[in-house]
């Protein structure tokens, strides 16, 4: 996967992506799409499949419509495919729709929603996913605040190499409980 970059969501894009080490859907900097190539041979197949229920084409076809791959930036197109994938259980667009949620880009802005996305994630050990849950309980955004449902998943996450989990663990000191 490639980083988000510009557009409504840069300044929390650049905070995210600073957070999550850019691991997460591209966009396009606020440029202008490029022109026909988000109506050529690939991408039509790309569509083809997504509308068929194709959990991948569905997340991709979401990160598209985040300013990926030529096509213009439509938040609520991103969160559209992000969402009927997430519906079937990607991961990735389970944590997409969480960052969509949680801003309030292209759905509603709903905090708890957002961790309930992410906490799908989460459960299928998506590190990212797991490090925005344990960095609501800690912080009390969208969940109760939970010091230990806060160590725990920033637990797993660090445990996928999550170098942010891992220095909010460090700075969280002992682990509660």
């Amino acid at each position: 996967m490639k980083r988000f970059t510009g557009g409504v969501w840069c300044p929390l894009v650049l905070f995210i992506s600073a957070m999550t080490g850019g691991t997460v859907c591209s966009a396009n900097d606020g440029q202008p799409a490029a022109q026909g190539f988000a109506e050529s041979g690939p991408i039509v197949q790309l569509k083809k499949d997504a509308e068929q229920g194709d959990l991948k084409a569905q997340y991709v076809l979401g990160c598209c419509y985040n300013g990926d791959h030529g096509f213009t930036r439509d938040p609520a197109k991103a969160a559209k495919w992000w969402g009927r994938a997430a519906a079937g259980g990607c991961a990735e667009a389970q944590f997409c729709l969480g960052l969509s949620c949680f801003i309030g880009e292209g759905v509603p802005k709903d905090t708890a929603e957002a961790t309930r996305w992410w906490r799908k994630a989460a459960d299928q050990e998506q590190p990212d996913a797991q490090y925005f849950l344990g960095l609501s309980y800690h912080t009390g955004l969208g969940v109760p605040k939970n010091a230990q449902l806060a160590v725990y998943w920033l637990k797993k996450s660090a445990g996928h190499g999550s170098k942010p989990a891992a220095q909010l663990l460090k700075t969280m000191g002992p682990s509660p409980g």
